[in-house]
């Protein structure tokens, strides 16, 4: 997968993108499973039906205030990586949540300025990056501490710290989401079910949410449909899982 990334990195910006979408639906699976009372099964209808009407109220309200959206987005995204259910200790956890919100606007923030201003379809406010920025700087310390302390996760601390100095964000944060939150939340999850009953409970649903970003991404790419819809869409859809995640166990 770094190898993969890599590669996307060296052949310019165009496939740095592409590549962290891939890596952001290829890490779909682990949050598409209800996991409560010790058991991961499928998702119910009723709980399908809630997940989509928040989902559609999310993307309306980044719709409605984008930057505002944006803002509350990351900040879910913070909350939920730092609660990440693996293995680590919390200070690696929190490194790796400051890493992946911040740390691309500490190291490269003219990239980072830009993608937030495709995503809102409109101007930033430089104190705001300065703000990612200042977090993302949380971020390294908490990664050189853990990693001195010899924390677990301290090493995939380092690796979120590597990726937001030395790839494109959108590409970094695809990374740290796969490599620091998704790989290591399904390990537990195989340790714990077993992979058969994993593939019952997430299979259909993952495949569900593949196809639909697919679609997204085949609708924008044909100018069927505008980037802020497309963006709104895809926050609004991972949203409910970050507010649920660990609210239902």
């Amino acid at each position: 997968m770094l190898i993969a990334a890599i590669a996307a990195q060296v052949a310019g910006p165009d496939y740095a993108l592409a590549c962290g979408l891939i890596l952001y639906v290829l890490g779909f699976a682990h949050g598409a499973g209800d996991e409560q009372d010790g058991e991961l099964r499928r998702f119910g209808a009723l709980h399908v039906a809630g997940y989509l009407v928040v989902g559609a109220a999310i993307a309306a309200l980044f719709l409605a205030a984008p930057l505002a959206g944006l803002v509350l987005f990351l900040a879910l995204s913070a909350w939920h990586f730092a609660r990440s259910d693996c293995a680590f200790s919390a200070t690696s956890r929190l490194a790796i949540a400051a890493l992946a919100t911040g740390g691309s606007a500490l190291f490269q923030r003219r990239e980072t300025t830009a993608i937030f201003e495709q995503i809102t379809a409109g101007s930033v406010p430089s104190e705001l990056v300065v703000a990612f920025s200042v977090a993302g700087g949380v971020g390294v310390a908490l990664a050189i501490l853990a990693l001195v302390r010899g924390e677990s996760g301290s090493g995939h601390a380092v690796l979120s710290l590597g990726a937001v100095a030395l790839f494109d964000p959108v590409l970094a944060v695809g990374l740290i989401f796969v490599l620091a939150h998704a790989v290591p939340v399904q390990q537990r999850q195989i340790a714990s079910y077993g992979v058969p009953a994993i593939m019952r409970a997430v299979a259909l649903p993952t495949g569900i949410a593949i196809a639909g970003a697919a679609t997204i991404v085949a609708l924008v790419a044909n100018g069927l449909l505008a980037m802020e819809i497309a963006v709104a869409l895809a926050f609004g859809m991972a949203t409910p899982h970050m507010l649920t995640e660990r609210l239902e166990r």
